[in-house]
């Protein structure tokens, strides 16, 4: 398992499937764009973490509740795109097709899962682009 390498310009891009509509949350942290995001249970947005676990029935896999596209200080309002969002994410190398996960790393992709049941939260759909699956 590899974290993914964020590129400089990182953002939503113009592929997106859907009309995108951002959830608004309070930052408990400093966020970067790109950063992998859960909102905890005070409702503030926070790193997500494959340790950090939601259980679904009797399934549990890392909490993701989307990306930021910008950088967001610790105390203010930020937005947050989940699925059906593209992102611009690397500078390149990502493979078309892949699984991208929540990382061990907190904030960060993976290339692969960390835990047994971790399912992807974007797939990868150019050398420099990802597509949400899940989230808000």
């Amino acid at each position: 398992m590899s974290d993914l390498t964020k590129g400089s310009s990182v953002g939503i891009g113009g592929q997106s499937g859907f009309k995108l509509t951002p959830l608004t949350r309070q930052a408990g942290v400093e966020i970067a764009a790109g950063d992998a995001l859960y909102i905890d249970t005070a409702g503030l947005l926070q790193k997500a973490v494959s340790t950090v676990q939601l259980v679904t029935g009797t399934r549990a896999e890392s909490s993701f509740d989307g990306l930021a596209a910008v950088k967001i200080p610790s105390g203010t309002f930020g937005e947050i795109y989940g699925r059906g969002s593209a992102f611009a994410y690397a500078a390149s190398g990502l493979v078309i097709g892949s699984g991208v996960y929540v990382s061990n790393t907190a904030g960060k992709l993976a290339d692969a899962k960390v835990a047994t049941n971790d399912s992807p939260v974007a797939i990868v759909r150019s050398a420099t682009d990802i597509e949400l699956i899940r989230g808000v």
